[in-house]
């Protein structure tokens, strides 16, 4: 399905992609997509955003923003994130259409048509693409699993493990996204929560090209931890509903302490219960003020209102604020 050419300067599909150690891929990538856009429409923008990667990446899109007038290139400051470079690369989006995805191409860019004819044929403005058949290690893909379903639980909100970021977005709730201005970002998350018509299409996933993903176990673990603590206060009312339990398993303890010491039934010992109560309730106490603290500490981020993101330096001007 073709679209005519847009008959104003903005353009009608903008493909944003965050960039962190992905050099190698990124003149294949820029070929594909633009074999792929061409054949929507010939009023298309791709937007490179360098999170401050340790390879090449930005002398290549340097490169590619030379040879093709279509490319603009953004290089943050320092790492902010995957999620903090893709609101820096949608901040500039102005296409009709805005899609966003990953450099690596596991997100194949021939997936890009399907995900344009299911939005137009379903009258849809969100379609993300389902990953069926994921070409993850099995540990990536358990510990996905896990971490929706645990979303899901304190969130109370519906999570599928098989869709990511990659999705085409048209442009009003791109505009509604730039209202989303908390210091925490998940892409995905904050987007579902913004409504609108939504559906998802089953797309194909490459295997990584080269190189191994940047999320290690530890980083996929703080990136969950600040996305929960973001985006749901279920950790503080579970601790409300512990100690709700824990006294009232206390008291029934207490009246029970009482009737047996009024029959004479207790000698002298009970120490080792005395301490390790003491030991279990206090651990209790400081686990309830480390959830306090998190959030405490989120609240002091937030409340610094700096900018989200800083751009270092751009392959060509824009008439949006740099962050």
């Amino acid at each position: 399905m073709t679209i005519p050419a847009f008959p104003v300067p903005r353009p009608y599909l903008t493909v944003v992609i965050p960039v962190y150690s992905c050099a190698a891929c990124l003149t294949e990538l820029h070929r594909r997509l633009s074999m792929v856009l061409s054949r929507i429409t010939t009023e298309y923008q791709i937007i490179l955003v360098n999170d401050q990667s340790p390879d090449q990446s930005w002398t290549l899109i340097e490169q590619l923003a030379q040879q093709d007038p279509r490319v603009l290139g953004l290089n943050l400051s320092r790492n902010f994130g995957q999620h903090t470079a893709i609101t820096a690369g949608l901040d500039r989006a102005q296409g009709e259409w805005v899609v966003v995805m990953d450099c690596d191409l596991q997100d194949m860019p021939e997936e890009i048509e399907v995900l344009h004819t299911h939005a137009l044929q379903h009258n849809l403005d969100i379609v993300f693409g389902r990953r069926v058949d994921r070409q993850d290690s099995w540990g990536k893909r358990l510990f996905s699993r896990l971490f929706h379903r645990t979303l899901d639980y304190l969130s109370g909100t519906e999570q599928d493990p098989l869709t990511a970021n990659f999705g085409i977005f048209h442009q009003r709730v791109i505009t509604a996204l730039h209202q989303l201005r908390e210091p925490i970002r998940a892409f995905p998350i904050q987007v579902k929560w913004l409504g609108f018509r939504r559906g998802a299409v089953d797309v194909k996933h490459a295997p990584r090209a080269q190189g191994r993903s940047s999320y290690n176990f530890s980083r996929l673990v703080e990136l969950s931890l600040n996305i929960v603590l973001a985006f749901s206060d279920k950790p503080l009312r579970l601790t409300v509903k512990l100690g709700v339990f824990i006294s009232s398993t206390s008291l029934v303890f207490t009246l029970y302490v009482v009737v047996r010491a009024l029959n004479g039934g207790f000698s002298v010992s009970g120490y080792a219960s005395l301490l390790a109560s003491l030991w279990f309730l206090s651990g209790l106490m400081l686990m309830v003020m480390g959830v306090l603290g998190l959030y405490i500490g989120k609240i002091f981020e937030s409340v610094k209102n700096r900018p989200l993101y800083i751009v270092q330096a751009e392959t060509s001007s824009s008439s949006l604020p740099l962050a």
